[in-house]
């Protein structure tokens, strides 16, 4: 921060030394300028702001208070909320259809009469859903 006031001080020191020897129609002409341009300025400030018909103006914009303010941020709010419990809904869908999955798959094992080293072998669970979808 230091270095960055050093830099402005001496950045201005030269526009000011190189001010000075300016020629005199120069300095004029840019005073003309610099005059056009805070009136260029001001006139924008002043300019009418319009409106769509449909749309909500308030004094302080969507960050003033009151009623109107609520309901824009609420507008804002309700689609982030509609997204988070979507989200939610689908992670409990698909933690529901696991749960499930492995209910059916315990509820075979515990009904069939097949001996226990069949349950280790590794394509069991593949031979439980193809005699399912039988």
């Amino acid at each position: 921060m230091k270095n960055e006031a050093e830099f402005a001080y001496r950045v201005r020191q030269a526009l000011d030394e190189g001010a000075g020897r300016l020629d005199y129609k120069v300095v004029l002409r840019l005073e003309k300028a610099r005059r056009a341009a805070v009136e260029r300025g001001q006139a924008r400030e002043a300019a009418p702001v319009w409106v769509p018909a449909l749309q909500l103006a308030t004094a302080g914009g969507a960050k003033g208070s009151g009623f109107s303010a609520w309901i824009f941020r609420l507008g804002l709010a309700a689609p982030v909320f509609a997204l988070a419990l979507g989200i939610v809904g689908i992670k409990q869908w698909q933690n529901d259809r696991t749960v499930a999955e492995v209910a059916d798959l315990d509820f075979a094992v515990l009904l069939d009469d097949t001996p226990i080293e069949t349950y280790a072998h590794q394509g069991f669970g593949q031979y439980l859903q193809n005699e399912n979808n039988m």
